[in-house]
């Protein structure tokens, strides 16, 4: 009689298929996604280390085609001790500043009546988002003439109330900075307003509907219940909003060009005028290299606050 040979096993055969349906799966969305992340890191990648090439030789664009002396490190080494950098990052400090503060308190503000508005929410938020889709430079133009110190719709409401020969917003060393501050908040509050209202109506209603059966008054339920569930979208909020105001650009040239004197003169406008006014391209490449270094720097600190929230992956 035969003996009888014992049946392979086909176990090891499908541990190798689901091996290779495994790495398959895994392959195909790196290479689905390598075109797009080439392209993106090219164009991110190849302009910012031209732009440190540039920061390290002393060059005019009067005279691009002409020798550029390699000097090093200097033009970084200008930024330390360069006294109007420090008066541009002081601007620039205090435009974030008050314009991150005063456009979250309102937009809280305004996102939480919205809330508790039922009819017309459609219609209310289409209009206050009206200001955020107007390009910043028609939108500096508006205030420009509304601010006007002879004919602004402003100068007019005051002379009814006697005060004749209006204000010169733009043309004084202690308002030129509060009346770009203005136009900042005036624009980009409805951006604050959209992010928070739609982290509102995301909050669990049992939590709010719990917080009604305690007792709790409106005032509390938003303080208690609708506020400390918005912290990553706050967080969002302060992440971009402050990188918009970092390099704030549009708006200073438009209505001030970094005047009177230095008062507007934030770092965007700054390494501008660098480059384009006094021609200095490599110290002006420096402080681009430097205002990205910023950039990246304040962004790294909102998004590791962020990845600290419980549920938000960044």
């Amino acid at each position: 009689m035969t003996e009888m040979q014992p049946r392979k096993s086909p176990r090891p055969a499908a541990d190798r298929r689901g091996r290779r349906a495994a790495l398959g799966g895994r392959t195909l969305p790196l290479v689905m996604i390598a075109p797009t992340a080439v392209l993106l890191g090219g164009l991110i990648l190849v302009p910012v280390g031209y732009s440190v090439w540039l920061a390290l030789y002393k060059w005019r664009i009067t005279d691009i085609n002409g020798p550029k002396p390699f000097v090093g490190l200097d033009n970084f080494d200008r930024l330390l001790h360069d006294d109007a950098l420090l008066t541009s990052l002081r601007n620039t400090g205090l435009f974030v500043v008050g314009c991150v503060i005063a456009e979250l308190v309102l937009g809280l503000v305004v996102a939480v009546a919205l809330f508790h508005v039922t009819k017309g929410r459609r219609l209310a938020n289409s209009i206050i988002l009206l200001p955020m889709i107007v390009a910043p430079v028609i939108c500096s133009l508006l205030w420009r003439y509304m601010l006007d110190p002879q004919f602004g719709l402003l100068s007019q409401l005051l002379s009814l109330f006697g005060h004749e020969g209006g204000i010169d917003w733009f043309g004084s060393t202690t308002l030129a900075l509060p009346a770009l501050m203005l136009v900042d908040v005036w624009q980009w509050t409805p951006f604050v307003i959209l992010v928070l209202h739609a982290g509102m109506l995301a909050v669990p209603q049992e939590h709010i509907e719990a917080a009604d059966v305690d007792g709790a008054s409106r005032f509390q339920v938003v303080r208690h219940v609708i506020v400390p569930a918005l912290a990553p979208q706050v967080l969002l909020v302060l992440l971009f909003r402050t990188m918009d105001t970092y390099r704030v650009f549009d708006t200073v040239y438009v209505l001030t060009k970094g005047g009177p004197g230095t008062s507007t003169n934030t770092i965007g406008f700054y390494a501008y005028r660098t480059g384009f006014s006094f021609f200095d391209m490599g110290y002006a490449m420096a402080l681009s290299v430097f205002i990205l270094i910023t950039i990246v720097a304040i962004s790294a600190g909102y998004l590791r606050l962020l990845r600290r929230r419980e549920g938000v992956r960044i």
